[in-house]
């Protein structure tokens, strides 16, 4: 009896990682865009959701049930940031289509099915339930960028004290009630004679609530060499100017329980250039530098407080494509470096994200692209969705939240 008991526990403990893994990967759910359309994959199981259409930046509601995202003409690019915002409701199978020249910087609520939206400067709510006639709230104009609070019930917004090149940039916090928003002044960024900071991109929150991430954006011409990364207290007693580096929401994360900020520095476009991974502590704003020399940090994502998965390649020059090195993803643990995929020479693996306890990334030929994932502690890469329409890519900084996101409840996302 005894050894047949033990036998069970041995074959139950040879199998137990693959039954995590299968129940893991079951768990997964993506909506991604195939030759521009719209589908979604659930565990192993995928299906189109549009057809025919040109269809970029899928978002999944807090609940999984909708998606949003935007769609553009036939006859125009397949690039664009802005476009006609749609919902799709995956229970009643149907589309919804909210707004026509919508932003895409839109975003839902982390505690309930609503979501915010800018066209152009004006700042708009809807929220996907028949008892609005599917209607969209205007809440107020001159926006420049928002971003929920992480209770759900308010938004911190960005805007322009006037519309001269060098006012300043006032951050206010929109309290919703019955009756209509209270719009409260949180604090003002001086704007110097010397400056040209016109915007700001989306906020982050550090685990503790109490530190704001946020890019600076100066004009056009200027934002594709130079953005500045600040920290801003809650209380408004500290707001500094951090680093310089590229405008890519992706590019600073903070860690899942420490008040320590991830991020790629460097200026200039290049994304194969002069790109270094590095985190600062609040509030002592003691900064370390994780990039070999010789190296690139092209995206990266917190594994826990002290790992960080990155995607990197060795430096270079803009030389002719064939001759650009593409990224392996790397583990990085305290100072120890390991690299933990192996493309091939005309491949790169990009946008490394972490769920249920599954590594994800994105891996690509130019031409192409696949969505690989494999267990995080043990990196056996498996291909999970093949054929997905390879997102834009500007001086080798490629946008992979056009074509992919996958859905993690709140507790979970490390935005």
């Amino acid at each position: 009896m005894i050894k047949r008991t033990l036998i069970i526990v041995l074959f139950l403990t040879a199998f137990q990682p693959s039954v995590f893994a299968n129940a893991s990967l079951a768990a997964l759910q993506a909506a991604f865009i195939r030759d521009n359309d719209l589908w979604v994959k659930e565990g192993d199981k995928e299906e189109p959701i549009t057809y025919g259409d040109i269809i970029r930046y899928p978002k999944w509601s807090q609940d999984g049930y909708w998606i949003a995202y935007l769609k553009g003409t036939k006859d125009g690019d397949e690039t664009f940031s802005s476009g006609d915002l749609w919902l799709y409701n995956s229970r009643m199978k149907k589309h919804f289509k909210v707004k026509i020249y919508v932003s895409k910087n839109f975003a839902w609520s982390p505690k309930s099915n609503q979501l915010t939206f800018l066209v152009k400067n004006d700042l708009f709510l809807f929220n996907p339930d028949p008892s609005s006639l599917y209607l969209a709230t205007p809440i107020t104009k001159n926006v420049e960028n928002v971003s929920w609070f992480p209770d759900g019930r308010r938004l911190l917004v960005s805007s322009k004290k006037s519309p001269e090149l060098h006012s300043d940039i006032i951050l206010s916090e929109v309290v919703f009630d019955k009756h209509k928003p209270k719009i409260k002044h949180i604090y003002t960024i001086p704007i110097g004679e010397d400056e040209y900071y016109v915007s700001t991109s989306a906020f982050k929150w550090s685990s503790d609530k109490k530190w704001i991430s946020f890019l600076l954006i100066p004009t056009a011409s200027l934002s594709a060499d130079s953005n500045t990364l600040c920290l801003f207290s809650f209380n408004g007693q500290i707001f500094k100017k951090v680093d310089e580096m590229l405008n890519d929401e992706n590019w600073f994360r903070w860690s899942p329980w420490k008040n320590q900020l991830g991020y790629i520095s460097g200026s200039g476009r290049e994304a194969q250039k002069n790109k270094q991974l590095k985190t600062v502590f609040v509030p002592g704003l003691h900064k370390d530098m994780l990039t070999s020399k010789g190296y690139v940090d092209r995206d990266f994502f917190w594994q826990n407080n002290h790992t960080l998965i990155v995607s990197r390649s060795k430096e270079s020059e803009l030389v002719d494509i064939d001759k650009r090195p593409l990224p392996s993803l790397n583990k990085i643990n305290d100072t120890q470096v390991s690299q933990i995929t192996f493309p091939l020479k005309n491949e790169g693996d990009f946008a490394p994200q972490i769920v249920h306890n599954q590594l994800v990334w994105v891996r690509t030929n130019r031409r192409n692209a696949k969505i690989f994932v494999s267990q995080v502690d043990k990196v056996k890469p498996k291909v999970w969705i093949n054929h997905v329409t390879v997102a834009s890519w500007y001086y080798e900084k490629w946008h992979w939240d056009e074509v992919l996101d996958l859905y993690q409840e709140w507790g979970e996302r490390r935005d």
